[in-house]
């Protein structure tokens, strides 16, 4: 199929959406929310996976991905937040897809922008997820994630004047 979506790899909107579906099918096991471990895993792998489909700078992705493996708290809480959690990924998951469906539906010039915005802004990323003393090191790399996404739509904006 013709990369719809305008973009490589796993930013074609079918692998995004694969890549989607096997994290669903991973959420659908028996007895998931009674092991905790696992829960924590499968959602860094989501959020890591996620991430390396952002159209990001590597220097900025890799720093972004490799601090948040580094700040990973592997126990949350309490345990019976695992439902909680697990909703979260499931939420995470499915407006994601909303979002690829569209722009499938619907490709414009900003679909890949609009997609790694939509990526970035479902994260099932929560400050309780990191290790104490860790949470205002990424929401600065997150921060400058979203700088990257507004400094592109700037200069995407004053291309339409030339």
């Amino acid at each position: 199929m013709i990369n719809v979506i305008g973009c490589e790899g796993l930013r074609n909107g079918e692998d995004l959406l694969g890549l989607l579906e096997y994290y669903e099918a991973i959420l659908e096991r028996d007895g998931l929310v009674t092991r905790e471990g696992e829960i924590r895993s499968i959602k860094l792998g989501l959020i890591v996976d996620l991430l390396k489909t952002v159209d990001i700078p590597d220097k900025l992705k890799a720093d972004l991905v490799l601090a948040i493996i580094d700040a990973w708290a592997m126990s949350s809480v309490a345990s019976r937040q695992n439902e909680q959690e697990l909703c979260a990924v499931r939420r995470s998951i499915e407006t994601v897809r909303r979002c690829v469906l569209d722009l499938m539906d619907h490709p414009n010039s900003r679909a890949s922008l609009q997609l790694d915005a939509a990526v970035m802004l479902s994260l099932p990323l929560m400050p309780s997820d990191l290790r104490e003393g860790e949470v205002a090191r990424i929401r600065d790399l997150l921060a400058q994630v979203m700088d990257f996404f507004a400094a592109d739509t700037e200069s995407e904006f004053w291309r339409g004047f030339q």
